[in-house]
Order: structure tokens, then sequence, then C-alpha cells
């Protein structure tokens, strides 16, 4: 990163006495030399504003941007050593996963819903697909969410395989992989026995058993894919120092145009002396 602690280098001109002060106009050289000190005033002030930290709480942009070097510093040591719990996941995963859950699972649930509610496919048109179009979002919005959100708090119990320990967690994490598997496994059981009872009223008997395993693995492994999506994308650190810069990076983008502008206004100075020097000098 980039340091932007450091005072400009580059003196404020001084304005100069005799023939240059006769030569120039006052007034537009001391509103210069106003803006200059304006902007380095400004810059200068940057590092002490207050940006909320990923916990709440309040921090100075430099305190921050502190914090951000010390954990970017962190993770790059621990990647350089072969651990890699600190790695996100690729946006074509997120993406995968995405569609795994609307284009699999929600028509899978639409369907068993609409079986539930006997919706007529000659004429679908009415209530009862209404409620199953519901009960289908709901129930695989609800799942995905959930399986979501715990695969995201699993986050720190990684290890540098970014795999779980199972006899390193905790009580607590235990039970949310336990909640994760029982959830998991309801909606498997549920899809077979339904498409199993489907095919059992068709006259296809052992097709209907091959058909319900199918789906229904198929369902439990879309649902896992959420979940290891979540549990696999980045870390606790990793979070915390994308949160720092997000916070930081528009006060720095501030912090360098004021630069900018005080070091073109001292480039505009310059040149004003300068011209002002040349007529002096073609005066006499």
């Amino acid at each position: 990163m980039a340091n932007y602690d450091r005072p400009s280098n580059v003196p404020v001109p001084r304005r100069p006495d005799g023939g240059f002060a006769e030569a120039m106009s006052s007034v537009t050289a001391d509103r210069i030399l106003a803006q200059i000190q304006e902007r380095r005033y400004l810059a200068g002030r940057v590092l002490d504003q207050i940006v909320i930290g990923p916990h709440g709480q309040n921090l100075t942009v430099a305190e921050a941007r502190r914090r951000a070097s010390e954990l970017e510093e962190q993770i790059d040591t621990a990647q350089a050593l072969g651990n890699h719990r600190h790695r996100r996941v690729s946006r074509l995963i997120r993406w995968l996963t995405f569609i795994a859950v609307a284009v699999v699972d929600l028509p899978i649930m639409l369907w068993l819903a609409s079986s539930v509610f006997n919706v007529d496919w000659t004429n679908p048109v009415g209530l009862p697909l209404l409620i199953s179009v519901v009960v289908s979002v709901l129930a695989t919005g609800g799942a995905a969410v959930a399986l979501h959100h715990l695969g995201h708090n699993q986050r720190q119990h990684k290890n540098k395989r970014r795999q779980l320990d199972w006899a390193e967690l905790s009580v607590g994490a235990k039970a949310n992989l336990v909640t994760v598997g029982l959830l998991v496994g309801l909606m498997g059981v549920v899809m077979f026995v339904r498409v199993d009872t489907e095919g059992v009223l068709s006259g296809l008997d052992e097709l209907a058993t091959l058909l319900a395993v199918l789906v229904a693995v198929v369902l439990v492994v879309s649902a896992l894919l959420v979940f290891w999506t979540a549990f696999r994308d980045g870390s606790l650190e990793q979070e915390d120092l994308r949160h720092y810069s997000d916070s930081v990076r528009p006060h720095l983008d501030l912090k360098r145009r004021y630069e900018d502008q005080s070091e073109e206004l001292a480039c505009q100075y310059d040149l004003l002396c300068r011209r002002a020097d040349r007529s002096a000098g073609s005066a006499l």
C-alpha cells in the first residue's frame, strides 16, 4: 500500500521582494498561496477523520489503515506458509451455487408443492398454483439462506486445508453442523418419499425408486454446495481486511486529490513567478 502519511516535500513558494512585487499581481499570488495552504491542511486532516470498524468501533483513518496493513501482512504470511484458509471462492463458483438453487432446487420444490396442493397442469392458473409457488420459493430460499448462514458462521473453524476438524470443534459448532445435516437430510428424505410415491402410483415401482434416489441426491448435493461455498469463502480476518480497505479507500482518494491539487497550484504559482521574473528582467 502506498504511504500517504508523509507530508509533501514541496515547500510553499515564497514571494520575493523587490521588482517581482511590482511586476506581479499580488492579489492573484496571495490567492494561489492561500489555496495551496488550504489543500495541504485538508490533506493532513484526512487521516484524523473517523470511520466505523468491522465490529462497530470508532477508528481514525490512520488507525484503520494500520490495522488493514497488519491483517494484510498476516494473511500474506499465512498463505506463504501454505495456509489456504483465507482464500476466497471464485466468482464462478458463487454463480454456479446460485444457478443450482434457482435451476435445480426451486423447480423440484415447485413440483413437490404442486403435487401436494393438487395443481391441475391442464389449467394451472389459480389459487393452488399460487400457493405452490409461494411455498416453493419460501422453502427453497429459506433453506438456502439458512445453509449459507451456517456455513458462513463455521469459517472460523477451518484448518489450513480449508476443512473441518471435528475433534477440534466446540459443542456449539458441532450442534450447528448437526443442524445442517438434519436440514439437508430432511430435504432429501421428503423428496425421495414424494417422488417414490408418485412413481408407485404410476405403476413404475423399480424405476420410481431409482428416480427418487436420483432426485434426492441432486437436491442434497445442491444444498451442501450452498453450505460449503459459504464455508470456504474467505475467513474472518479476510472479511475484516475487506471492511477496513473499503472504509479507508475513499479517504485516501480524497487525500490524494488534495495533494494533487496542491501540487498543481504550486506549479501555477511557480509559473507565475517565472513570468513575473522575465517581465521584470525585460523591463530593466
